[in-house]
This record gives structure tokens, sequence and C-alpha cells, in this order.
């Protein structure tokens, strides 16, 4: 009995003695944090300098749980920490063909085969642009551009630029590499950078454009097609109804071209009057006030082009030959061409072509001083105006003569057949 005892004790040391010497082996294999940089310098170094959230946010022995030769699963799968449930980029197989894990964020894309997938998996909104704007851009692979992560090929590589003085910067104000064609600008885009592929219509506006020559194209454009639809802005943006009646008028672009306002072709507009007159309202009331057959025509009868206007003898006779359009505005005015209003200086051969009895009774009658003079002389500014005798002869007779004959015509019969 003794001996079975004794026995059965130097079992339970032996097994004791073997279950320390595991443990203490076991307690061996433990290593601290500070322990791995005694063997892996440069990779704690790497891990240091370029780590990024493997840095910060993980271990050695977070990743690394056994270590050879004792351990076998030394290289942990990233889906520990990145969960494919997380992000649909997680799920994609084979991380390291673009990520090292102690520098996880400078990829080399170019030693990899068609990249694309998984790029866009980790950025949708670019792939999603790629899709919703074709171009040129979204057939090729992303590495094309972006040999590095993180890092572009600057786009004038491979583009002319639009000026001599054009940078990388300005291309990203309209163009968006991932929707290039889809030209959207978010800041101040100046006309020599849309010249580059609008150059007409810039040249346009600098020769031609007026007062829209003082605006830059952006203030008018302010999205392009085809990223939005609505791109020519109402006049009114500028052009307030409530600062001139002329501004209430629809259908500016019937008259006014954008680019070059001010030159308007009237004769492919169909009644332009109610538009003229509210720019023109002194014309108005002229036409208003003084009826003629002038106030029933439309504007565009003798305005083709604004600013212009028909010669007087396209439609009537002149009344001599080599006559002028100014000739005829010296006497007639355009809008009220019956209300016969003049200046010094008029030829009487003028007068004399309507005024036929009063040529003929000048030609034929003895001259006196009358013939000496011009007819505006006596009908001074205003069509049959006309001066008393006493303006200029004073009363040149005794009184009782003036009282018995108080009308000069009663002897002298004509002013333009005078009679002495």
């Amino acid at each position: 009995m003794k001996k079975k005892v004794f026995i059965n004790i130097i079992g339970w040391l032996v097994m004791l003695l073997f279950s320390t010497l595991s443990l203490a082996e076991n307690s061996s294999l433990k290593l601290a944090e500070g322990d791995c940089i005694k063997c892996h310098p440069s990779n704690i170094r790497e891990v240091n300098e370029r780590g990024a959230l493997h840095k910060t946010e993980v271990t050695c022995i977070d990743c690394h749980e056994e270590h050879p030769p004792q351990g076998k699963n030394i290289i942990p799968k990233c889906s520990a920490c990145h969960s494919p449930d997380t992000c649909s980029h997680y799920a994609l197989k084979d991380c390291k063909k673009c990520h090292h894990p102690h520098y996880p964020k400078e990829m080399d894309l170019s030693k990899i085969d068609n990249v694309k997938s998984a790029c866009v998996s980790c950025h949708p909104t670019e792939g999603q642009e790629n899709l919703a704007y074709p171009s040129a851009h979204s057939e090729l692979d992303c590495k094309k551009c972006h040999s590095k992560h993180g890092e572009s090929t600057a786009c004038l590589e491979c583009h002319d630029p639009h000026s001599p003085e054009m940078n990388y910067k300005d291309c990203f104000l309209c163009h968006k590499p991932h929707r290039p064609a889809a030209i959207k600008y978010d800041a101040v885009v100046l006309p020599a950078l849309c010249a580059s592929c609008h150059d007409e219509t810039v040249n346009a506006v600098d020769e031609r454009g007026g007062a829209h020559k003082s605006v830059k194209c952006i203030d008018c454009h302010r999205q392009h097609p085809p990223a939005e639809k609505n791109v020519i802005p109402k006049c009114s943006l500028c052009h307030a109804p409530s600062d001139k009646s002329h501004y209430k008028v629809k259908n500016c672009a019937s008259c006014h071209y954008p680019h070059y306002p001010m030159e308007m072709d009237l004769s492919k507009a169909d009644s332009v009057k109610s538009a003229c007159v509210s720019c023109h309202p002194a014309q108005d009331k002229e036409m208003k006030a003084h009826p003629s057959e002038h106030a029933g025509l439309d504007c565009n009868e003798c305005h083709v082009k604004h600013g212009e206007s028909s010669s007087c003898m396209e439609c009537h006779e002149s009344h001599t030959e080599g006559m002028t359009l100014n000739d005829c505005l010296r006497c007639h005015k355009a809008h009220m061409p019956l209300e016969v209003i003049y200046g010094e200086n008029i030829d009487p051969s003028f007068c004399l072509i309507c005024h036929e009895l009063v040529r003929e009774k000048m030609s034929r009658v003895s001259h006196t001083k009358h013939h000496e003079l011009e007819c505006v002389y006596c009908h001074k500014n205003k069509h049959r105006s006309l001066f008393k005798c006493k303006t200029c002869h004073g009363e040149p007779h005794k009184y009782d003569i003036h009282a018995k004959f108080p009308n000069c015509y009663t002897c002298h019969i004509d002013p333009h057949g005078l009679i002495k």
C-alpha cells in the first residue's frame, strides 16, 4: 500500500515538473513591442516613417501574433481589421498587389495591370463621374494618370495648353479630370481661357460687344454644357424690368444678339415698333404729335439695321439732282416729316421744286432786292412762317398812305413778283 502511494506521488511530481517546464517555454515566446526593432530595424523604420494608420492604430504584435519557427500564421489576413462588410473595397482579393502592409498608402500602380476596378471601389464618386459623363478619360485605366496613388500626371503632358501662360491649376478651373468634357467652373475664369475653344465668340465681344465687353464670360455663362442645361441666363439678370420700360419687352434675342447686342438686323423681326419706341420715346412722341404716313410704318421699314436709316430717295423723289439724305434731313425730320423745320443756308432750289408758281414769278418779274435773298431769309426756321414787311422795311411811306393801305400787297401785289 505504501509502495503504491509512493509511486503516485512520484508520478504527480513528474507531471508537475513537465507542466512547469512547458509554461516556462511558452512564456519565453511572448515578445514586447520594443523587442521587434532588435531584429527588424528597417521594417520598424518603414512603419514609423510611412505607415500612416498602420503606425498609429496598430502595433507589430497586433498583426504578427505569432513568430517563426514555432508560429505558422505570422501574416494575418487584411480582413481581420478591414472587414468586407464595411466597404466594398475591402472585398477585393490580393490586397498586397497595391498595398504594402508597412506603408499601405504608397502605391506604385504603374506595375499593376487593370487597377480601375480596385480604384473605383474606394473612389466611387470618380467612378460615377466617369460613367455619367463619358469622355476619352473614361476609357483609360486609372494608372495612366495616377502612376502613384495620390499623384496625378499634369494635364499638359497629354494636352496642349489653351494659352502659353496656362498652368496645371488653370486646367482645373473648368475641367474636372474624371469628367473633363462636362465643363464646370467654380472660380474666376478669364476670357482668354474661354477663347481657346470659343475664339470667334470672344473676339466678337472684344470688337463689337458694346457694354457687354466689360462683362466676363462667366458672368453670363455661369455653367457650361453638357454638365448643365440652362446655361444661357435671362437678360433680366442685369437688365431689370424695373429699371427701364424697354427691359420689359419679351424675346430680347429677336433683336439683340448677346455677343454684339447693338448690331441689330431688324429686317428679320416682325412688328418691332413697340420695342423700338420703348427705348426711343422721343421719336414716338414726335410721330404721335405730328401724324404722317411715316407714323403708320413699322420702324424696320426705314431702319433695317439699328442705328442706320434708309435713304429718303428709296421711297421719295429728290427735290434736285444729286440731293443726299443729309439734305433731306435739313428740312424734314424723319419722324415728323410734314413739320418742316430748318436752319440757315438752305438752297432755294430745294424750296422751288415744290413751289413752282413762286419760281415762275421770280423768273419773269424784273429783279428787285427780293431776288437776292434766299427763301429762308423771309421764311425763317419753319415752313410757312413769314415776316411782316415792316420787319425789314419799317413804314417807308407817309402815315396817311399806310393808314389807307394797311396791307402792303394791295399795291405791291406779291413779294415774289414785286411791283414797284
